[in-house]
């Protein structure tokens, strides 16, 4: 619901001098550093992932009812070890292009072995804010996990600009040569030091486990197939050879628990649900593991295995009308198996058509994804029913992966041909084919679904703020939110000069001053849904600079003519103080002049009461 209309105060009307009332009513706040967000013009002045304003609940912030994935897809390229970043954006008849593609290992080269040897990376997870986890398998060596930020970066020399992979001749493909070498200075140690990583969009990168974790404990020859991340944002990262998990913190990489061992069952892939349950494929023993409790750093883990009546390969979750998780299977021939996790250990066959797959996906709908092995995709409903099945678009080629991108287009990942082909969500058209990496081999997540849609039901919207000269001082931001129990809203900033701030956001508390410097503020607000899928609503945020706190006198975090009318009320009256905020000028007296001071500084047009 939205905020309470002030009341008109007790005293008598405020008068303003005419030349200042006409500073009012032609808008004197377009120049003042300061705004508020709540009309659905407001909002649109941002960037809404996952969330909307529709009718008939306008002029809020809410969730979207279906999933929702980011603009990008994130692809490993096993045969030469790097990981590809593609802008999945259709423009005319290309649809999309590949925008950074970052080393896996010190310059492995074009094609420097097959997709099951060396470092091959193959397993990727998105979180909340997009930045990406890859994981090295690593065959004969340490399985070694990277984190890849979206749209921050580590200014490590700095220079204060971001030295990274970019495609620098606008072809749309990334050259090797236009991507930041990864240079082995201890070749003695078989590892990637910190002082080694010269990408500043990759944030760490660490061994699994981490080799300061119990006592020392590495895994050679673990290989790591399951990348998945927890509802605390943590990761999960399970070792085929070894047959057990480990959970790592996404903020540095190192190992927080584990080994979680898996009975026996060599891990696959996995998946976490809105539960805090990690669902687990196993290949070889045609098992679903599944462990409860993931969000606990300590546990315990409760780990079950369930049979199935085909190997498990690539997964999918989805949740029912009753929030209830069903998992989605790859790796038969009769197109995707079903478990429901209602307790017992039971598994169903709904597809009416049966094609051999490896990967199996859901779209931002619900709908399941279903990767010819050889080539082409089906879409099927929850039901089972096919909504379309088309053929592939580039001929017979192995493929290993099926993508739901932001505008729920369906790409499909081929391993042989080292590329991606798009259809169209909503009948299956042809849409186009871009190049990559050599042997493209992701099934896992790799557009944020998972994170967006399944783990945490959330999204974003983020806008950034003029202030009108360099170094402004922003001082506040404030909302007003409807937010059921167990759901959340978090306000994040961060500022620069530069018209496109790219540092660190800082988290900032509803109301409470905080000090950042920049021309620009840009502002993110993220909703999180409850384990229920209630969505919190966000009726109206407000950003107010430094200079603007002064003529904030009823201290609501926004500046009206409430403020004005306090302030003309005091006239005459000695200030309290220096921080008296209805002393705009400092004279120490509270005279018109600072009614006059503070009139550009209201936060909506006319200084209206909110």
């Amino acid at each position: 619901m939205k905020r309470a209309i002030k009341k008109p105060h007790p005293f008598r009307p405020l008068i303003l001098p005419s030349l200042v009332l006409g500073l009012a009513l032609t808008g004197g706040n377009a120049l003042a550093a300061s705004q508020t967000y709540t009309l659905d013009t407001d909002f649109d002045l941002g960037t809404m992932i996952g969330v909307n304003h529709t009718a008939p609940n306008n002029n809020q912030l809410q969730l979207n009812i279906t999933g929702t994935s980011f603009p990008v897809l994130w692809i490993a390229n096993a045969g030469e070890d790097t990981l590809s970043k593609v802008d999945s954006t259709q423009i005319g008849g290309s649809p999309g292009r590949e925008i950074a593609r970052y080393r896996t290992w010190f310059n492995s080269g074009v094609y420097a072995h097959d997709a099951w040897g060396g470092p091959a990376p193959s397993r990727t997870a998105v979180d909340t804010q997009g930045n990406a986890y890859v994981l090295d398998r690593w065959f004969g060596g340490y399985p070694t996990l990277f984190k890849i930020l979206n749209n921050t970066f580590i200014d490590r020399n700095g220079n204060t600009v971001v030295n990274t992979s970019t495609d620098a001749d606008t072809s749309g493909t990334i050259q090797l040569s236009e991507m930041m070498p990864l240079v082995d200075n201890n070749p003695a140690n078989s590892m990637i030091d910190p002082a080694e990583i010269q990408d500043e969009r990759i944030a760490w990168v660490k061994r699994v486990p981490d080799g300061t974790y119990g006592g020392g404990m590495t895994r050679p020859n673990g290989i790591g197939r399951a990348l998945c991340i927890g509802t605390d944002g943590n990761l999960w990262v399970g070792l085929y050879n070894n047959q057990e998990y480990y959970k790592v913190s996404a903020v540095d990489g190192h190992t927080i628990a584990g080994p979680v061992s898996t009975n026996g069952q060599p891990n696959y892939g996995c998946l976490i649900d809105q539960n805090g349950t990690l669902w687990g494929a196993n290949w070889a023993n045609a098992t679903l593991t599944r462990i409860a409790n993931t969000g606990s750093n300590s546990g315990p883990y409760t780990v079950t295995n369930i049979p199935m009546p085909n190997p498990v390969y690539g997964l999918a979750l989805r949740r029912d009308a009753s929030n209830v998780t069903h998992v989605i299977m790859g790796g038969s021939c009769n197109s995707y198996v079903e478990h429901i996790d209602n307790g017992t250990n039971n598994w169903s066959k709904p597809a009416p058509v049966n094609y051999c797959t490896y990967a199996v996906g859901t779209d931002n709908d619900g709908n399941i994804l279903v990767s010819k092995q050889t080539g082409g995709v089906v879409k099927f409903a929850p039901s089972g029913a096919v909504i379309w099945d088309k053929g592939s678009q580039v001929g017979g080629s192995d493929s290993r992966g099926v993508i739901a991108d932001a505008n729920n287009d369906i790409w499909q990942v081929h391993r042989q041909t080292h590329n991606m082909a798009k259809y169209k969500g909503t009948d299956g058209s042809f849409l186009g084919v871009i190049g990559v990496g050599y042997e493209p081999y992701t099934y896992s997540d790799a557009s944020g679904t998972a994170a967006l849609s399944i783990t945490t039901k959330t999204g974003s919207w983020a806008v950034t703020k003029n202030g009108g000269t360099p170094g402004t001082k922003w001082g506040t931001i404030s909302w007003n939110a409807t937010v059921p129990t167990g759901a959340g809203v978090t306000v994040e900033a961060r500022t620069s000069d530069n018209p496109v701030p790219s540092g660190a956001f800082t988290p900032v508390t509803n109301g409470t001053p905080f000090n950042l410097t920049g021309q620009y503020i840009e502002v993110k607000v993220t909703l999180n849904a409850n384990p229920q899928n209630q969505s919190p609503v966000v009726q109206d945020v407000t950003v107010v600079s430094i200079s603007q706190l002064k003529c904030d006198v009823d201290k609501d975090g926004d500046i009206d003519q409430s403020d004005l009318a306090l302030i003309s009320k005091a006239r005459g009256q000695r200030a309290t103080g220096t921080d008296d905020p209805r002393d705009s000028d400092s004279d120490g007296l509270i005279t018109p002049n600072d009614v006059k001071r503070c009139i550009p500084q209201c936060t909506r047009l006319n200084c209206a009461v909110q």
